[in-house]
């Protein structure tokens, strides 16, 4: 493996567990117990700002920045497999109107969230 790709993996690593560590402190914070709110915060957050970061720096952000930042840290701190495992887990419990409300909230917020991030990006 030569240097470079070292340094994007270390890149990687050092980003996603930064990023991890954040979900988890947002898990710690917003309450969960009647439906998975950290989660849906945490992929509003991801979204918008990785949305924003990509946008903005588009073309100005080098391999080892693009590896910390967009794929390491946004990468550990979104969750579609919590997110999926949620949604399972209430069509198992039969309940339905929460599975329609994560889902369309996480995707449909989730996207707006990452439309906002481009517009701040092409403003500023």
């Amino acid at each position: 493996m030569d240097t470079g790709t070292a340094i994007a993996f270390a890149m990687v690593a050092l980003g996603s567990a930064l990023g991890a560590m954040t979900r988890y402190a947002i898990a710690r914070i917003v309450d969960s117990s009647t439906f998975p709110f950290a989660t849906f915060v945490e992929n509003i957050i991801a979204c918008t700002l990785v949305s924003f970061i990509v946008f903005r720096f588009a073309g100005q952000m080098d391999e080892t920045a693009r590896c910390l930042i967009v794929v390491g840290f946004f990468g550990g701190l979104s969750t579609l497999s919590t997110f999926t495992t949620d949604c399972v887990r209430m069509l198992f419990d039969d309940a339905y109107l929460y599975f329609a409300a994560n889902v369309s909230l996480n995707i449909g917020v989730c996207i707006l969230g990452a439309m906002a991030g481009k517009w701040i990006a092409d403003i500023i």
